[in-house]
């Protein structure tokens, strides 16, 4: 039988003890570390979508050019009624039935699609000129590289959608963004 002395009052301590604070020290350290890496997991991801919808653009054009026997063209536009000029395609695009290949979407010519403004902070470039045409054949008039890197600059490969001479388009990843 235990008999407890009255005068031996017992303390309870209601902090961490070592051990506790250390375990707790170690696993924030951990969720830590794995902020920034799955940021830019998630980065990866946005700039997958976004490389999908370019090379689904490129793609679209490409078929509608075969199908009508005209050419049709890809080209930025703010406003999706209009070809603007400007470097970042984020602004949106529009795929328009271009037969004239004077690269403007003249009254009578079809707007195919129309892509809106991009809400990730990218820069989306086309190393060709203002626009994409396609031939009734399925072949572009150039071929170039569309380029997606995140704006600001983070350590990620930037995603590109290259558009061959024979109208191959294909998707790649290419060096670490600038």
């Amino acid at each position: 039988m235990v008999f407890f002395h009255p005068a031996v009052k017992h303390k309870f301590n209601s902090g961490f003890t070592l051990i506790e604070l250390m375990i707790t020290v170690v696993l924030m350290g951990i969720m830590v570390s794995m902020v920034t890496p799955l940021g830019l997991v998630a980065e990866g991801f946005k700039l997958d979508y976004l490389n999908q919808r370019i090379y689904s653009s490129a793609a679209l054009a490409r078929s509608e050019a075969i199908k009508r026997s005209e050419n049709v063209s890809v080209c930025r536009s703010t406003a999706g009624t209009a070809c603007d000029a400007g470097a970042n395609w984020a602004d949106g695009w529009v795929i328009f039935v271009n037969p004239n290949r004077n690269n403007v979407i003249d009254a009578g010519e079809e707007i195919l699609r129309v892509y809106n403004q991009v809400s990730s902070p990218v820069n989306i470039g086309w190393n060709n000129g203002q626009l994409l045409t396609f031939i009734p054949r399925g072949s572009p008039v150039g071929q170039g590289t569309f380029t997606l890197c995140p704006v600001p600059a983070r350590p990620l490969a930037q995603r590109q959608v290259n558009v061959s001479g024979s109208g191959l388009i294909r998707k790649q990843e290419g060096v670490n963004c600038p």
